[in-house]
């Protein structure tokens, strides 16, 4: 069940991203993300609409919207490959009020295979100088802009 996010929520969830950060950003030093827990808690996620995916009662996943920017869409590792992050990726798209826009790092090809999967575009490439990597920022392929191509403005079209 998806629902919306409570505050009695917040420690499954950020179990949830610091497990499911740690494996998928392997290429990223993990005190860097042990390190962002508190911001996790007390901005990024106060500040966005959070819903999550409760199973048997137990939090397994969650996404969080900033307008029509996913900020975040975290499943937990142990139950990767259920539909889990589909179903919440379907939710957070019919919530958002304009297409929805999402950035990953370059070099976590499982979730960019996943985003290409659900229909996604790279449509800008840019630097995270916080943790000194490429991002893809996507966008919906059938929600690009009339005129305009997945790869205009964009030099690196190898994932697309």
């Amino acid at each position: 069940m998806i629902r919306s996010f409570v505050p009695a929520d917040m420690t499954s969830v950020l179990s949830i991203w610091l497990a499911a950060s740690l494996q998928a950003h392997d290429f990223i030093e993990p005190t860097f993300w042990q390190g962002k827990l508190d911001d996790m808690r007390d901005h990024y996620l106060p500040s966005a609409d959070v819903w999550v995916y409760e199973r048997d009662g137990q939090v397994v996943g969650f996404f969080a919207l900033q307008v029509n920017m996913l900020a975040a869409l975290f499943v937990h590792p142990e139950v990767h490959g259920q539909g889990i992050g589909s179903a919440l990726l379907a939710k957070a798209r019919l919530l958002s009020p304009e297409p929805l826009e999402l950035s990953v790092y370059q070099r976590n090809a499982q979730a960019v295979a996943f985003y290409q999967r659900q229909g996604f575009c790279q449509i800008d490439l840019r630097m995270d100088e916080r943790a000194g990597h490429v991002e893809l920022v996507m966008r919906a392929c059938d929600e690009l802009p009339l005129g305009k191509s997945a790869t205009d403005g964009g030099e690196d079209t190898a994932l697309l």
